[in-house]
């Protein structure tokens, strides 16, 4: 059953208040993970009643980025892989370093 942005914006209080069916809750929240529109609104109901959030951070499809925010992710992605070899070779590098100490000890 899919619901129109409507139906779905007529019960996003209900959503809210947790007063809806589970099988309702599913398809309300389907419904906000598709529709930009019905988020909004989700967002300003809950933003009025200083409510926190029980949804998931807004995902777009990538084609909908600018280049100026694509740039960005993937320079931040190249970073944490970078960060992430560098920190494994340095510890490699530290075993490394603190066997052959102690295989030198040894030999004395």
């Amino acid at each position: 059953m899919s619901m129109s942005c409507n139906v779905v914006q007529d019960l996003i209080v209900l959503f809210q208040e947790n007063t809806v069916s589970d099988e309702t809750r599913r398809e309300v929240r389907n419904h906000l993970k598709e529709c930009r529109a019905c988020r909004k609104v989700y967002r300003e109901y809950a933003h009025l009643n200083q409510e926190e959030l029980h949804f998931e951070p807004e995902l777009r499809p990538e084609e909908d980025f600018g280049y100026g925010e694509l740039a960005a992710r993937i320079r931040k992605r190249k970073f944490w892989k970078h960060t992430v070899v560098t920190g494994a070779f340095a510890v490699c590098i530290g075993i490394t370093v603190l066997v052959t100490r102690a295989i030198l000890r040894n030999e004395r």
